[in-house]
């Protein structure tokens, strides 16, 4: 296998490794915005402490880079060079905490929102019909008014 070859397959294995806790974390996210939710925890609120926990975890790799140094016993220019890469990688994470902080509203809201949305009961089977489902007309009318055939569902107790 060549360098490269390796190099790609590692970088691969990297990256299903990311893409497993970002998942991981969207489920948690979720998990902690219904908890706090069902605490009373306002919407706005909820986001604010959730991106205050986020802009944390980043704090805490720009701490974990920042201590890392290179490996011992190397050329001058190496670590001189190890010792920028540091510094702008630390630069960049700063940033990402920064705007972590501060940017991150409406999450609560869209969690909320698909709470409400998987608890509601399927739509009906394409077998069943379009316009023939539950709470739907199977009118005749194309103008997109209620009970045309324009009309689609939006589930129980809401509209469109």
């Amino acid at each position: 296998m060549s360098t490269g070859q390796h190099d790609a397959d590692a970088y691969g294995q990297e990256l299903a490794g990311i893409s497993h806790h970002q998942h991981e974390a969207t489920a948690a996210r979720f998990t902690v915005f219904q908890a706090l939710a069902a605490a009373g925890i306002a919407d706005d609120q909820a986001d604010d402490i959730v991106s205050k926990l986020e802009a944390g975890a980043v704090a805490g790799a720009h701490t974990w880079i920042s201590g890392s140094s290179a490996p011992h016993g190397s050329e001058p220019r190496f670590e001189d060079g190890w010792h920028a890469g540091v510094r702008d990688v630390a630069s960049h994470l700063l940033r990402i905490a920064d705007t972590t902080a501060t940017v991150q509203r409406g999450r609560a809201a869209s969690s909320a929102l698909l709470a409400v949305h998987l608890q509601q009961p399927a739509s009906p089977r394409p077998a069943e019909g379009f316009g023939r489902g539950p709470g739907l007309s199977s009118g005749a009318g194309r103008d997109g008014r209620p009970g045309g055939r324009g009309t689609l569902p939006v589930g129980p107790g809401r509209t469109g």
